[in-house]
C-alpha cells in the first residue's frame, strides 16, 4: 500500500481495471470482493500491479495484487526513503500543465527504471532534450531520431553516449550558459 496524496481507488476504477486486466465477467459482487481485498490501494497502484503481471493479469486474484502493490511500496520504501511524491493535478489544469505533469512523470519513471537496474544516466542527456534539434527537428523532451544526414546534404551522427545529435547538445549548453551567466552592474542599469 502506497502512502501517496492519490485517491483511494473507487467502485469505478475497480470495475474499470477488471474490465481491462481479467477475463472474468465483471459483477457487482466481484467489484465489491476486490475492494474489500484492496482496501486502501490507490487506482495507480492497482494498475501499476496489473500491468506489472502482464498476460497473467487475466487470471490474477486479488491476494496476488495486493502482494505485489506491498512489495512495491516495500522497495520503494526501501531504495528513496525521502522522495517527493507531486499531489495529482487538478481537474481544471489547462493542457500545457497536463503535458508538463505527464512529461514529469515520464522522466520520473524513467530515473526509477535507470536506479532498480543500476544503470548510469548521462546527465547529457537531459541536458539535451531540454531544447529542440536544429538538426532532425525533433522537439523538445522529444528523442532524436536516427536521422544521419538532413534535406540539405549535412551529415550528423547521434552522439553514442546520449543518443542525441551533437549540435542539439550544443544548443543546450549556449542556452544554459545564457541562463546561468551572471548579469553585471552595467548590463542591470541598461
Amino acid at each position: 500500500m502506497n502512502t501517496t496524496p492519490y485517491a483511494l481507488i473507487s467502485n469505478r476504477d475497480m470495475r474499470s481495471l477488471l474490465m481491462r486486466y481479467t477475463a472474468a465477467h465483471v459483477t457487482d459482487d466481484l467489484v465489491s470482493a476486490w475492494l474489500d481485498r484492496l482496501a486502501g490501494c490507490t487506482a495507480a497502484d492497482v494498475q501499476e500491479a496489473f500491468a506489472g503481471l502482464g498476460p497473467a493479469a487475466a487470471r490474477a486474484t486479488p491476494s496476488e495484487i495486493a502482494d505485489r502493490i506491498e512489495a512495491a511500496s516495500d522497495r520503494t520504501a526501501v531504495a528513496s526513503p525521502d522522495v517527493v511524491v507531486p499531489l495529482v493535478r487538478r481537474p481544471g489544469a489547462k493542457a500545457g500543465t497536463r503535458r508538463d505533469y505527464y512529461r514529469q512523470a515520464g522522466v520520473r519513471g524513467i530515473r526509477a527504471v535507470y536506479a532498480a537496474m543500476g544503470w548510469e544516466h548521462h546527465p547529457d542527456r537531459e541536458l539535451a532534450r531540454a531544447v529542440p534539434c536544429p538538426f532532425c527537428k525533433a522537439r523538445t523532451w522529444a528523442v532524436c531520431s536516427p536521422l544521419s544526414r538532413n534535406r540539405a546534404g549535412v551529415r550528423e551522427l547521434r552522439d553514442r553516449a546520449t543518443g542525441m545529435h551533437p549540435s542539439r547538445l550544443d544548443r543546450a549548453k549556449k542556452q544554459l550558459a545564457r541562463t546561468s551567466t551572471p548579469r553585471t552592474e552595467q548590463e542591470t542599469s541598461r
